[in-house]
């Protein structure tokens, strides 16, 4: 009998330890990885970490029968990313910040193009961020999202030289393009 107490024993320790240590890894934080600073950065807030983007939540594509953007003076267009949430929380912001020469350069180095931060947002404050596309048609982006227990609706826009080209309506991330990506 003492044997299987024991043993009995021993077993409930490991199962113990195990779900001690599923609980430190579940809550372990991974630490601040760098990023670039932005050049539009927000004055509110400074760039943390860098997500992943996410899918998007009740996101249309933008219609095909939309205007090209007219050409800037200054060989660009001006491109204007505009993102707010209902809520308070600090979201993870994407947007492409410079044209890239073609899809197989972006996709082998999405980072050279793709800024990428984590900021706080006030509710009902919007994040603006400019920048200049040669072909914002192509290559206009910008993706939001965070959680929170309350959803914070998110809302994108982009504006190419003062106009707005697409604009849509999320739960928990939203994504803008003037393309289907």
């Amino acid at each position: 009998m003492r044997n299987a107490t024991v043993r009995f024993g021993a077993v409930l320790l490991m199962a113990a330890a195990g779900v001690v240590t599923g609980q430190a890894t579940a809550f372990a934080d991974p630490g601040e990885t760098p990023t670039p600073t932005p050049t539009e950065a927000p004055a509110d807030g400074a760039p943390a970490e860098s997500p992943a983007p996410t899918p998007t939540e009740n996101a249309t594509e933008p219609s095909a029968d939309a205007p090209a953007p007219k050409k800037s003076t200054a060989g660009g267009h001006e491109v204007t990313y505009t993102i707010t949430a209902t809520s308070d929380l600090t979201g993870n912001i994407s947007y492409i910040k410079t044209d890239p020469p073609s899809m197989a350069a972006y996709n082998a180095n999405s980072s050279e193009y793709l800024e990428t931060i984590r900021v706080p947002i006030g509710g009902g404050q919007p994040l603006v961020y400019t920048t200049t596309l040669a072909d914002p048609s192509q290559w206009a982006l910008v993706t939001a999202s965070g959680g929170l227990r309350i959803n914070p609706e998110f809302h994108c826009e982009i504006a190419v030289d003062g106009e707005v080209v697409v604009s849509q309506q999320g739960g928990s991330g939203v994504t803008c393009s003037t393309r289907p990506w």
